[in-house]
C-alpha cells in the first residue's frame, strides 16, 4: 500500500470560485487510486487544499501520475491554481490502514523532516508509545516519502475539537511518552498545520 499527498494551492481571491468546483475535482481525483480525504488548511498556508489518496502498488501510483501528465486540467481549476505538490509515502511498519470514517472535522498534519538514512530508527522509537498515544486520540496514519530527496514523515491526528487536541497532548507530554522518547535524534525540522474535513471528503 501507498499513499499520495497532494497539496493544491489557490491563487489569491479565488477560493469562492474554487469551492463549487471541488466536490467533483475529488470525485475524478484518481483513476487508479482511491481517493480518502479532502481536507481545507485553517492554521498554515491558506487557500491550500491536501488530497489523500492510496494506491495498492507503485505501478498504480505510476500509471496515475503519467496520467496527470499527459491531461490538460486534470483538476478542472487549471486557472486558479498557484501550485501543485505530491509527494508519495509508504506507511511506516506499525501504521495501520486509512480506513474512511468520521474522526474530526480538525486534522493536524504533522510534517517532519528525517536525517539520511534516519527513519528506521524514528519509527522504532515511535512504534513503542504509539498505542498508548493513539489511546489519547486516534492517529490517522503516520508515513514515510518515497521520493527522491529529503525524507519527509508525515503523521495525521483528526479531533473533535481544539480543546481535544490541547487535551491529548497535555496527557502524552505529562505521562512522558510526548515527544516519544529517543525518536527525535533523527528529526532535523518540524512543521504542524491544522486542516479541517471538507463536506463531501470521506474522512470528515
Amino acid at each position: 500500500m501507498l499513499y499520495d499527498l497532494t497539496y493544491l494551492s489557490l491563487l489569491p481571491n479565488t477560493l469562492g470560485a474554487v469551492l463549487p468546483l471541488l466536490p467533483q475535482t475529488y470525485k475524478n481525483f484518481s483513476k487508479t487510486g482511491t481517493v480518502l480525504g479532502a481536507f481545507s488548511c485553517e492554521f498554515g498556508v491558506l487557500n491550500r487544499f491536501a488530497f489523500l489518496t492510496s494506491y495498492e502498488s507503485a505501478e498504480d501510483l505510476a500509471a496515475e501520475r503519467a496520467r496527470l501528465m499527459q491531461t490538460e486540467d486534470a483538476y478542472g481549476i487549471g486557472k486558479y491554481l498557484g501550485g501543485i505538490n505530491s509527494t508519495a509515502f509508504s506507511p511506516l511498519f506499525f501504521a495501520k490502514p486509512v480506513v474512511p470514517g468520521s474522526f474530526g472535522p480538525f486534522y493536524e498534519f504533522r510534517t517532519y523532516t528525517i536525517a539520511p538514512g534516519g527513519l528506521p530508527e524514528t519509527a522504532e522509537a515511535w512504534s513503542k508509545i504509539i498505542e498508548r498515544r493513539h489511546a489519547m486520540s486516534p492517529l490517522l496514519t503516520i508515513m514515510g516519502s518515497v521520493e527522491e530527496g529529503p525524507q519527509k514523515m508525515v503523521h495525521i491526528w483528526p479531533y473533535n475539537s481544539i480543546e481535544d487536541r490541547v487535551k491529548a497532548r497535555a496527557q502524552a507530554s505529562k505521562e512522558g511518552i510526548w515527544p516519544p522518547p529517543g525518536g527525535s535524534g533523527q528529526l532535523t525540522s518540524l512543521q504542524s498545520e491544522l486542516f479541517v474535513a471538507t463536506s463531501f471528503s470521506d474522512l470528515k
